[in-house]
């Protein structure tokens, strides 16, 4: 059993980044941390005197055995305060704080952890390769540009019939297409014009744009956190980037309709790659549709990938530049009925914001 005075605990203990918390010796919670309560979406007063059972609903624990040792448990199911579940690492031993005996349990999220750090690796072999592929599209454009100054040249030599004209015209708008998607291959070609906006905005300018696409058996949900402020963004970049991610929700449900699902978080102290960011704004789209093939689902984010079959599988390589661009990222989970695109998003200090 470990001891350890009651103002150093929570003096040292309430800072860290990592969940910890404290339980009586009937299993029943007395104090956690502010990473603990943001983890569980649910605040110290609200969740005191909840039994440890309530928070990890499926963790066997053999408490006589931690009497005499930490014990150590991978895989865990967390029960959050809102009834999502997410996968956690426990950490618990006994400790005596001024006489009283107790659990002190220190919880790591493990799976947007390990989700985080797959994108990050999947960003860099993408990078990796989009500089092959810029090399690339700038070689194509070359000829394409000559082949379309050709045919302006070409045109008053022609003889003036319709066929001839109809020819030339077909061999202008293919070059057109060509140059564009070229184009959207190589993303965004500038950096973020940054300035003051609410991320709740962009949302709804969205939802404006595509509600004439949006299928009659597909219903929107808004589950906004009004307390997030105004922060630096590129509005129109960051419009694109959710059109792609709403868009492909609305495709991915348009068979059998479902719940289209908007939500917006803060996060304080979030570890993004080997970056601590102060706090992030993360931009949940949800939708109910049959999820993303497996066989792709560690490719999504890169160009011509696609399950669909008029599907260019540009959307979501641009919306993935885009949130890197801002500093940010989006990460993916998918299975039948459940597919959510986290966008992360930095959100400067107070005092930054008002800089900007």
């Amino acid at each position: 059993m470990y001891k350890i005075p009651p103002q150093v605990a929570q003096e040292l203990l309430g800072g860290l980044m990592t969940a910890v918390m404290w339980f009586d010796a009937d299993q029943k919670l007395q104090w956690m941390n502010l990473s603990a309560s943001e983890l569980f979406f649910c605040g110290l007063n609200k969740a005191r005197g909840r039994p440890f059972s309530w928070f990890f609903p499926k963790t066997d624990i053999d408490w006589k055995a931690c009497e005499h040792m930490r014990m150590t448990l991978h895989e865990q199911v967390l029960e959050r305060d809102d009834g999502q579940q997410l996968e956690g690492r426990l950490v618990i031993a006994s400790y005596d704080i001024q006489g009283e005996n107790g659990w002190l349990v220190e919880v790591n999220e493990t799976l947007r952890e390990r989700r985080i750090l797959e994108e990050e690796e999947r960003w860099h072999q993408y990078e990796a390769g989009t500089q092959l592929v810029k090399t690339l599209a700038h070689e194509i454009k070359n000829p394409l540009a000559g082949i379309y100054g050709a045919t302006q040249l070409l045109k008053p030599q022609l003889p003036d019939t319709r066929q001839a004209h109809k020819a030339l015209s077909v061999i202008r708008d293919e070059v057109k297409r060509l140059q564009n998607l070229v184009d959207r291959m190589l993303g965004p070609r500038k950096l973020p014009e940054l300035a003051p906006h609410n991320i709740h905005d962009v949302l709804g300018y969205v939802l404006e744009v595509l509600e004439g696409e949006r299928p009659a058996n597909i219903s929107i949900r808004l589950d906004y956190d009004p307390s997030i402020p105004e922060f630096a963004m590129d509005f129109e970049q960051l419009v694109q980037a959710f059109i792609n991610l709403v868009r492909n929700a609305f495709q991915a449900m348009h068979a059998h309709g479902g719940v289209l699902t908007l939500r917006t978080r803060v996060e304080h102290r979030f570890t993004l790659g080997q970056k601590l960011l102060p706090q992030v704004v993360v931009v949940e789209v949800i939708d109910e549709g049959e999820g993303i093939p497996p066989e792709l689902a560690d490719a999504i984010f890169y160009p011509m990938v696609t399950s669909k079959p008029d599907g260019t599988g540009l959307g979501l390589p641009v919306s993935q530049a885009v949130v890197r661009q801002h500093g940010g990222l989006i990460t993916t989970e998918s299975e039948p009925g459940h597919t959510c695109f986290s966008v992360i998003l930095p959100l400067p200090r107070e005092r930054e914001a008002h800089d900007a």
